[in-house]
């Protein structure tokens, strides 16, 4: 596996220029109020019933941290799935990245989300690289991404058997897919959510 800090993507602004982690420091509020959430609350707190629901609810399922939202915007443009109400696109475009987010069921609260059923969108939207942060366990919306055939998929959440995603997913990875970077991002207690950058094989 290829590693982030490292990686050389063709669909980047540059072909010449290479990923460099932390070039730029960025003030992310979500991070700030998980770190304080890590210094001051037990492990109670980090369940869905304590400040971690609270959290969940203003900004998204997934922290990104500033390696990840660095690393987003340097592609030219991504789509993201299942945006919700635009948090992580918000984020990804304010490091200077250009998203485009969809939802069956959007809020404007971060940034403007276009209406769109994942299912019924045109192939033309999965020949950018698509997002998707946190799909839900179970409802087919990964795996219809997958089975598209999108050149990249960059993937929030967790491994297979965890809380994200299906297993007909995974399986579509495994066939189709190569994983070519992975950056730990912070994640509550007892999640185990990370940013996973697909390629799909030749």
């Amino acid at each position: 596996m290829v590693e982030g800090k490292r990686l050389k993507i063709s669909t980047r602004r540059s072909e010449h220029c290479w990923f460099e982690s932390s070039r730029v420091h960025m003030e992310i509020e979500y991070l700030e109020k998980f770190n304080e959430l890590q210094d001051t609350h037990t492990f109670k707190g980090q369940q869905w019933f304590g400040k971690r629901g609270d959290l969940v609810e203003e900004y998204s399922w997934a922290v990104p941290n500033e390696e990840v939202l660095t690393y987003l915007a340097e592609f030219d443009k991504l789509v993201e799935i299942g945006a919700g109400d635009g948090y992580w696109a918000s984020e990804i475009n304010s490091a200077g990245g250009k998203v485009m987010p969809y939802d069956i069921k959007p809020s404007d609260e971060w940034t403007h989300v276009e209406r769109k059923d994942v299912f019924c969108m045109d192939n033309e939207i999965f020949e950018k690289p698509i997002l998707m942060v946190w799909p839900a366990l179970n409802k087919s919306v990964a795996t219809e991404v997958a089975r598209r055939k999108p050149n990249h998929i960059l993937y929030v959440g967790e491994q297979r058997g965890g809380c994200t995603a299906e297993d007909e997913f995974f399986d579509l990875l495994d066939e189709k897919y190569g994983l070519v970077a992975k950056i730990d991002l912070p994640s509550y207690v007892g999640i185990h959510d990370n940013f996973f950058h697909y390629v799909r094989k030749v």
